[in-house]
């Protein structure tokens, strides 16, 4: 017998009332696994099959990739599904992860055959879905799309294994319960089991599934870390409720790149596809105005272009402390810049407040956005605009001294295409590009 945490799944052999990993009260609960029949029985060892490998031909189900039909959403993946791979999909509740996959299913049971396994919603709720995503189009689907809404494991296994399906979908993993294990839906046991069981299956069947996860209140994926790592795809639904924009990011891919991103727009039928992120994160308006400056990213194989806009308050009073708000950024980034402007940059902010938001709600680590955040502050305070045909790019160290950037020719290469006429930066290996402005310190900007 042992206690698992419900918040992080961390294991523990002695019960105690705070979480030793997360640091969360109240969270360890018993964890009791039932055995099955054959569990406890001693037998004759099975040998292990030994198989060789062949890398002189490129042949087999791994090899060709299965596309979704939603081009942003098979960029993600690497290019689409490979036969047996598990992904994990999570986000916030009604961020639009059904929504997606249930587009996902649509797109394919026009030509193949998808299983649907709807753990928290009736046949009847999902049909009244699917009437408002197709609306007036004429989709013929229904031969290929086979809906359950069967919460035990164990019989849509059986159906997996009688229908072989070309994509299997499970929302969600915490909703299904297997006969092996006497814990309710959701616990630590039952995640544990039914993801197990889903994963061995895709894999001997060489059919690719993707498993809806839901998040605990500290945004990580409810239920036992090992879900992520048997799995061989992770994937994070983001956005604002607030916005129409969603992200859709992996932080785990087996077969492919960690660094693609899928950008949708919510409307009234469904999820589209945004083919240039750079004008949803861009201001519509013409002119760039005092505060605001233009960044640029590089996301995989995409480069996205941003709108930083800055808001500076002098305050004279005494004794009450200065705030320093950052949107898009994390604040201990701002609270760094805003040291190094006022210390390296010319630009004194010790009496102003500082408030920081990034146009669309886009959320960037990257620091190659530490310039346009300098110029967008320095803009805000000087009481002067910057270009709308200016980009600032580039890593602001503590010296105030500006580093280069190794995806600068991706970055001015797609400047041009969007009429760009100037890119702020520290040349890449001492050599500049036409289009490249030489900035090596802050105070020269």
């Amino acid at each position: 017998m042992a206690y698992v945490c419900s918040d992080c799944g961390a294991d523990t052999l002695k019960w105690a009332g705070k979480c030793p990993e997360c640091g969360q009260w109240g969270t360890l609960v018993e964890f009791r696994e039932s055995r099955s029949k054959s569990g406890g029985k001693k037998g004759k060892t099975r040998p292990a099959t030994v198989k060789k490998v062949d890398i002189s031909k490129d042949k087999g189900k791994n090899s060709v990739r299965m596309k979704s039909g939603i081009g942003e959403f098979d960029n993600v993946l690497g290019g689409g599904f490979v036969g047996g791979e598990v992904v994990l999909m999570s986000g916030e509740p009604g961020i639009g992860k059904s929504t997606l996959l249930l587009q996902v299913a649509l797109s394919l049971a026009q030509g193949k055959k998808v299983l649907y396994v709807s753990a928290e919603e009736s046949v009847d709720q999902l049909e009244s879905r699917i009437r408002r995503l197709i609306g007036k189009k004429s989709v013929k689907f229904q031969d290929n799309l086979l809906i359950v809404d069967d919460i035990e494991i164990e019989p849509v296994i059986k159906l997996i294994e009688d229908e072989k399906p070309a994509l299997v979908i499970v929302d969600s993993i915490q909703a299904v319960r297997s006969q092996d294990s006497e814990s309710y839906p959701g616990s630590i046991p039952q995640v544990r089991i039914c993801g197990g069981l889903i994963t061995n299956t895709a894999k001997s069947l060489g059919i690719p599934v993707v498993i809806v996860g839901q998040i605990n209140k500290g945004g990580r994926i409810a239920g036992p870390k090992i879900l992520e790592h048997m799995v061989d795809c992770v994937v994070y639904f983001e956005g604002d409720e607030f916005n129409t924009y969603r992200i859709l990011r992996s932080i785990k891919n087996r077969f492919g790149t960690t660094n693609e991103i899928g950008v949708f727009e919510m409307g009234g039928g469904g999820l589209a596809e945004v083919g240039n992120p750079s004008k949803a994160f861009l201001d519509e308006n013409n002119e760039l105005v005092v505060g605001s400056s233009i960044g640029a990213v590089v996301r995989g194989s995409r480069v996205i272009f941003v709108e930083i806009q800055a808001l500076t308050i002098e305050r004279d009073v005494e004794g009450v402390p200065l705030r320093r708000v950052a949107n898009g950024i994390k604040k201990q980034r701002l609270d760094m810049i805003c040291a190094v402007l006022s210390k390296r940059g010319g630009v004194y902010l010790g009496n102003n407040e500082v408030y920081l938001n990034v146009v669309g709600g886009f959320n960037i680590d990257e620091p190659v956005i530490d310039l346009a955040v300098c110029a967008a502050i320095k803009s805000a305070v000087k009481d002067k605009a910057n270009s709308r045909d200016e980009v600032f790019v580039g890593e602001v160290g503590l010296t105030g001294q500006v580093r280069s950037f190794i995806n600068l020719q991706k970055i001015v290469k797609e400047a041009k295409k969007l009429g760009f006429k100037k890119i702020h930066a520290a040349p890449a290996g001492g050599k500049s590009e036409s289009l490249v402005s030489a900035v090596k310190s802050i105070r020269s900007l």
